[in-house]
């Protein structure tokens, strides 16, 4: 019987070595220099309204915008998968010791088991993610328009973990993967030269 608690608790806790996400270290500098990008065009209005439609094309809603400043603010909301590490290891070992307890207690407090169990599923379910935008142009001396794009991610989740009662950001990410800022320019350039906006 031993046996089998000690293997059946290493089949629930050895996995969660592989649920780890770590982010990236990034300095501000090599951040600032992701988040920005110059276009060769003096026009900054193109240039905003190609930011614009790259926003929209990519399913963003625009929450606010001030054209005289240069500024878009735009929000996506999607289900997401992200796992805590943490919360998921720390009601692993509630189940755990709550099936062992089951077990040397002959099935009398199985009840025990229901909402750590249910707890870890729900870690392992989708989140729903909220992706905040800020994009600020400003035209430069030089005759070129610069554009920096922030980006934020909000996993929603209660206290509880669970994201289906009242969902608050529980947990606010940065972006920090080169792609996405790339893509974003990228997809303004198109916008900006080759459709001629």
């Amino acid at each position: 019987m031993k046996r089998f608690l000690i293997v059946f608790i290493c089949l629930i806790l050895i996995p969660l070595r592989a649920l780890a996400v770590s982010m990236p270290k990034v300095t501000e500098e090599k951040l600032f220099e992701m988040q920005t990008h110059y276009f060769n065009t003096s026009d900054s209005n193109r240039v905003l309204k190609a930011a614009i439609e790259t926003l929209q094309n990519s399913d963003f809603i625009i929450q606010d915008m001030n054209t005289d400043y240069g500024y878009i603010n735009a929000q996506k909301t999607f289900k997401g998968h992200y796992v805590n590490k943490k919360r998921v290891l720390g009601w692993s070992t509630a189940f755990a010791a709550a099936t062992a307890y089951t077990v040397f207690s002959y099935g009398s407090t199985a009840y025990s088991m229901y909402s750590p169990s249910r707890r870890v599923l729900n870690e392992m379910k989708q989140k729903n993610i909220v992706v905040d935008t800020n994009v600020f142009v400003e035209p430069m001396p030089n005759g070129t328009t610069k554009v920096r794009f922030i980006v934020v991610e909000k996993i929603l989740q209660n206290a509880d973990g669970f994201s289906f009662v009242k969902a608050s950001p529980m947990r606010v990410i940065r972006i920090y993967r080169p792609e996405v800022y790339d893509e974003f320019f990228a997809q303004i350039n198109e916008n900006l030269f080759n459709k001629g906006i």
